[in-house]
């Protein structure tokens, strides 16, 4: 795509602006290639919502719930599958502005083959993919960080819930420690979904030096490339900016986005400031929540925090 090409699609969309609502379907494959983005929240079960607020159910965990069929004598009096009771969440409304560069907008869209447009979306939605992954995981509404306090996350929710094994150290425990204290957990739960662990990179470095450090290898974790992969004989999800002082252990359909059915996108008109920063000025607007579906599945363990020496 040459630039003469890329200046008239450029030209297009500053010469009124843009302002689209997105709704429904449209909105919910625009928020599916945003959340492709980011690496874990793409293997997150997202849940779309039609309403503000409301709520969804908890993960199951009920077993030995068949019957013997006695032919006329059966009695159909139902069985409830269901785990007890619902989870709710409450929709926050997040925005994204940005001024993207124009040269940025030209080189992604020549390299990628997009017009101009789709290129100005891929790069707000990637840097909201990143944004979104860093609050799902590391909010907390009682922060003073301005970012943090949007809202809470799962690490935030873990350490507030009745999550089944939430232990506190002084130090991360040893990949051994870490094998025994899943044995805390009761099979039930560990039977009702395939459970990974959730840690940051620098947490991750931090087991594979102790695995490297080892005599012999003991087959109770394993590196590939050079990356963790496997702890106890559960999957290692290495989260980009998570928390270094929190690790959790659940399943990945536990751990739920939750995301309105509306998504504004606004490019402004071109005027004399983004005239003098050779630049256009882009606004997204989404709803989010993140949930946890059964606190019951979940176990985090937390670094204390260090005072400071006086």
């Amino acid at each position: 795509m040459d630039n003469a090409v890329l200046l008239k699609q450029m030209a297009a969309i500053q010469k009124a602006g843009n302002n689209v609502t997105l709704r429904d379907d449209n909105a919910r494959a625009f928020v599916l290639d945003q959340i492709a983005n980011a690496t874990t929240l793409a293997k997150l079960p997202t849940y779309f919502a039609n309403s503000g607020t409301g709520s969804i159910d908890k993960l199951g965990v009920k077993r030995r719930t068949l019957k013997l069929h006695q032919g006329t004598n059966t009695k159909p009096d139902g069985t409830d599958i269901a785990e007890e009771g619902t989870v709710p969440f409450a929709l926050t409304p997040l925005y994204l502005d940005t001024w993207i560069e124009n040269s940025n907008t030209f080189y992604t869209a020549r390299t990628r083959g997009q017009d101009v447009r789709q290129a100005l979306l891929s790069l707000m939605q990637s840097q909201y993919a990143a944004d979104l992954q860093d609050l799902a995981f590391n909010g907390d509404a009682a922060s003073t960080d301005a970012f943090l306090k949007l809202n809470d996350g799962f690490i935030k929710q873990a350490k507030t819930s009745n999550a089944i094994n939430n232990l506190e150290v002084d130090k991360l425990p040893t990949i051994a420690e870490l094998t025994l204290w899943t044995g805390g957990i009761k099979s039930k739960y560990l039977r009702a979904g395939t459970y990974t662990w959730f840690m940051s990179q620098a947490t991750s470095l931090y087991y594979v030096n102790e695995l490297q450090g080892r005599q012999t290898a003991l087959g109770d974790a394993t590196i590939v490339n050079g990356k963790l992969t496997n702890i106890g004989g559960y999957a290692v999800e290495v989260v980009d900016n998570m928390d270094d002082s929190a690790i959790l252990f659940t399943t990945l359909s536990n751990l739920v986005p939750v995301v309105g059915l509306n998504v504004t996108l606004t490019t402004a008109a071109a005027d004399s400031l983004s005239v003098a920063k050779q630049a256009t000025y882009h606004f997204m607007l989404e709803d989010v929540d993140f949930i946890i579906r059964e606190p019951k599945m979940l176990g985090i363990i937390t670094k204390k925090a260090v005072t400071p020496a006086a």
